[in-house]
């Protein structure tokens, strides 16, 4: 019953972040009406799938490589995702805002999605999904090892599996019903978040293979699941990710909407 419960425990808690993901981006492409352009969130996925797979397997069977070459892979991955989210999250904001005024100009949402940034979508697909993914295949190996509960695993598995398509079908039915610019809203938050908790798990996972120093600041706790450890290094990354967050804001709406009503006057 144990090995059940941390097979189930496992696939919902590391799928969950990468459905959210997902999710949004596929409510976005509808709710926009690109619809066609959802097949690239598709080959992103299910790429990442099979990387996830083909990464743990060449770890373990070819390179047998160190618990330091493994977190540094993790932490590079990590530092990958982070980047990359921040990045969709500057262009979500972007048309946030230009769809503010294209509804306020000309009554109705007019987005015209390019292929640079549909392989972008795709992109962020794939290492969300990857990341979630090669971790749970580490953990499932480890989980594994030494036991006799196979079919309590498989079952864990198969369960959370179900669970999480029930939740992805939820999530985006729920949002297609949401206005385009709350859309957007709710997916930036997403991936800025989640650029938070990768920057710092990434940083971490650095620390731990001692390719960087740590640098201890006590007064913060450590809170594995956000991403957070009370270490300069870390806490360093996040807040420089959160200025960014912040110039982001200002550009895309406080300066803008200064800009406008300068020229309506």
């Amino acid at each position: 019953m144990s090995e059940f419960l941390e097979a189930f425990t496992i696939i919902v808690r590391e799928g969950l972040e990468a459905i959210l993901i997902i999710a949004a981006i596929i409510s976005y492409l509808i709710i926009a009406k690109h619809k066609e352009k959802v097949k690239t969130v598709y080959w992103g996925t299910g790429l990442a799938v099979l990387a996830s797979f083909a990464t743990a397997f060449l770890i373990d069977r070819i390179f047998s490589a160190t618990e330091a070459q493994t977190q540094l892979l993790e932490g590079i991955t990590m530092l990958l995702a982070a980047g990359i989210m921040l990045y969709v999250t500057n262009w979500f904001l972007g048309k946030m805002q230009a769809q503010k005024w294209t509804a306020f100009i000309k009554g109705k949402v007019d987005d015209a999605l390019t292929s640079k940034n549909a392989f972008a979508l795709g992109i962020v697909s794939f290492f969300a999904v990857y990341r979630e993914g090669f971790e749970t295949v580490l953990f499932f190996k480890a989980l594994t090892v030494g036991t006799a509960d196979i079919t309590g695993i498989i079952s864990g598995l198969v369960l959370g599996f179900v669970v999480l398509i029930v939740l992805f079908y939820l999530i985006v039915k729920i949002e297609k019903k949401l206005p385009i610019n709350i859309v957007f809203g709710i997916t930036s938050a997403i991936l800025f978040l989640l650029s938070l908790k990768f920057a710092g798990k990434g940083i971490h996972e650095f620390q731990e293979a001692e390719i960087i120093g740590e640098t201890a600041f006590a007064i913060v706790p450590k809170i594995k699941d956000l991403g957070l450890y009370p270490t300069f290094e870390t806490l360093g990354i996040q807040t420089l990710i959160i200025g960014i967050g912040i110039v982001l804001v200002y550009l895309h709406f406080y300066q803008k909407s200064g800009i406008s009503e300068n020229q309506a006057n």
